[in-house]
């Protein structure tokens, strides 16, 4: 039995555990990909980050992002140009609550600080893979990068500059 399937479906399910947000929950006509202006915080996860920021990090064409589910904006996720329905990149919203819930320590899950991404940022890392969980005010995200042939310390690195533009709009 191939791993990948299960990688994929317990790392959603870790994503959707967290999915909490005062953000709007009506669907959107169409996925932005345009984030808003500076001085306004996106509400919604799609307008976090860009295809063409995504691609300049990870060296390879990017889909627009799409809510999961379509009804919802506080989780977006981000494909490989022509890859259907696997997504690559994953952001959510959360609460302040699970940003300090994640931080206690577990058997199984490592935390790492990330200094200098907004208010406060780390990573967890567990035999998943890793995400950034990162906090601006009283938003939170949770940002991942799927792709498990990526080295754990190249992979930090390019959630870290992703982080960054999307911490910028929160």
């Amino acid at each position: 039995m191939s791993t990948t399937p299960l990688c994929i479906l317990l790392t959603a399910s870790l994503l959707l555990l967290g999915c909490h947000s005062s953000a709007p929950t009506e669907p959107t006509a169409t996925p932005t990909s345009t984030p808003t202006a500076a001085n306004t915080p996106v509400t919604d996860a799609c307008q976090a980050l860009t295809p063409s920021e995504i691609a300049s990090v990870l060296g390879f064409p990017i889909d627009p992002g799409f809510h999961i589910p379509k009804a919802s904006t506080i989780m977006c996720g981000w494909s490989k140009t022509g890859v259907v329905g696997d997504s690559i990149v994953m952001l959510n919203f959360t609460t302040p609550g699970y940003f300090e819930k994640e931080r206690d320590p577990h058997p199984r899950i490592t935390m790492t600080p990330a200094p200098g991404i907004a208010d406060d940022a780390y990573y967890i890392t567990s035999q998943l893979g890793t995400s950034l969980i990162i906090k601006k005010g009283n938003s939170v995200v949770s940002l991942a990068i799927r792709d498990n042939s990526i080295p754990s310390a190249q992979l930090m690195e390019k959630e870290r500059a992703l982080g960054l533009k999307a911490a910028a709009r929160l």
